[in-house]
Formats: C-alpha cells, sequence, structure tokens
C-alpha cells in the first residue's frame, strides 16, 4: 500500500511513519510539507490509496487541500490528522470528503487502534462523535444500500460511486435517498457519522 503523509512538522511524520511501517507489511510511505508538494505527488503516482492530512498546514488551508487532493485522485482516501478535533471541524472535514478523521492528541494506544481501523478501510471517529452502540439497535440496510454507504463514507461524489457499482446516477441518488430515510440523517456528514456510531462500516 502506497500512503502519502502531508504534515509540516518533520518530527510528527517520521512517528507516523515508523507506526505505519510497523502496522502494516509492504507499506510504502511518500511525504510532504506543504499542499504543493502533495499535490505534485499525487499527479506523479496514481497508485497512492491513503494520505494522511495535517488540517493545519502553514502555507495553504487543510480543508482547500482535502478538495483538491480529492478532486487530483477521487479513489485515494484521505484521513484527517489534526490537532483541531471540535465537533464542527471533524463534521467539516467529513463533509469535505474525509473518510476519518484523527487526533492529534489521541493516545499512542489510540492512534495505533485509529491507523489499524483506517488500514483496514474502515471508519475512525474521535470518541466525542462516537456512541456506545452495543445496546443501540442497527437499522436494516439492504446489501446494495451497505455497498453504497461504504463509497459515501470514502467521500466518493455520486458519479464515482456509479461508475464502481456499474449503476446509473439516479440509481445512486434513490439508494442515498434510502439511506438517509433509514439512519433518519439529512446529509452526507451526518450518514457517515451515524454509520460510524453505530459500527454499520465495521468489518462483520
Amino acid at each position: 500500500m502506497k500512503i502519502l503523509l502531508v504534515d509540516d512538522h518533520a518530527l510528527f511524520r517520521a512517528g507516523l511513519r515508523m507506526l505505519l511501517a510497523a502496522l502494516g507489511k509492504d507499506v510504502v510511505v511518500f511525504e510532504a510539507a506543504s499542499a504543493d508538494e502533495a499535490l505534485k505527488i499525487v499527479a506523479n503516482d496514481a497508485q497512492i490509496r491513503l494520505c494522511l492530512l495535517d488540517l493545519s498546514l502553514r502555507t495553504s488551508d487543510g480543508l482547500s487541500l482535502l478538495g483538491a487532493l480529492k478532486q487530483a485522485a477521487p479513489n485515494m482516501v484521505v484521513v484527517i490528522v489534526s490537532g483541531a478535533d471540535d465537533n464542527v471541524t471533524i463534521c467539516n472535514c467529513i463533509e469535505a470528503g474525509a473518510m476519518s478523521f484523527i487526533s492529534k492528541s489521541a493516545t499512542p494506544e489510540v492512534l495505533t487502534h485509529a491507523l489499524r481501523q483506517v488500514l483496514k478501510g474502515e471508519v475512525y471517529l474521535p470518541e466525542q462523535v462516537a456512541l456506545d452502540a452495543r445496546d443501540a439497535p442497527r437499522p436494516l440496510l439492504t446489501p446494495r444500500q451497505r455497498e453504497v454507504l461504504k463509497y459515501l463514507s470514502q467521500g466518493l461524489p455520486t458519479k464515482l460511486i456509479a461508475r464502481e457499482l456499474d449503476l446509473s446516477e439516479y440509481t445512486i441518488k434513490d439508494h442515498i435517498a434510502s439511506i438517509f430515510q433509514v439512519l433518519h440523517v439529512r446529509n452526507r456528514t451526518e450518514a457517515v457519522i451515524c454509520a460510524s456510531r453505530l459500527l454499520l462500516l465495521s468489518s462483520p
């Protein structure tokens, strides 16, 4: 797996690189300290599957860079790793296309757990948006709705989800509307957060 680390603190990048190498075999890590470097790396290598992005780069706005990265590589999963971890910031990141959010204030154990989930393709969100779902009823979604929800969590637009599932955009829009209705949410952000809280995106 090819992973891109975007953070302007070399020491933090080094720590993440060591941790990722310990968690997964055959992990190739690219590093960027700025938006320009990150976009150049993505443009030169279409095989990068995961980007860990610091939201507070000194030379650029993290949300703007998130949008640019998703536009340049729509299938690349972007995970925010940031010190700003209030609920509004987290929701804004998910709405902009991030798959997960990891707080820099997390303990090493929590950080390791979060990265393990991300490397498995699962969503990770901090505790303040998480829910103890042991006793919570799990909404009944069809297998197709679960597939669509998985792609929603990766920040893919409707057109790309339709392409991945070989369905029309109108069909995907219908599935998304049904998912919103079943989960009692109003938009993609709420759907991803709700699904993460109820463990709907976890492996069986």
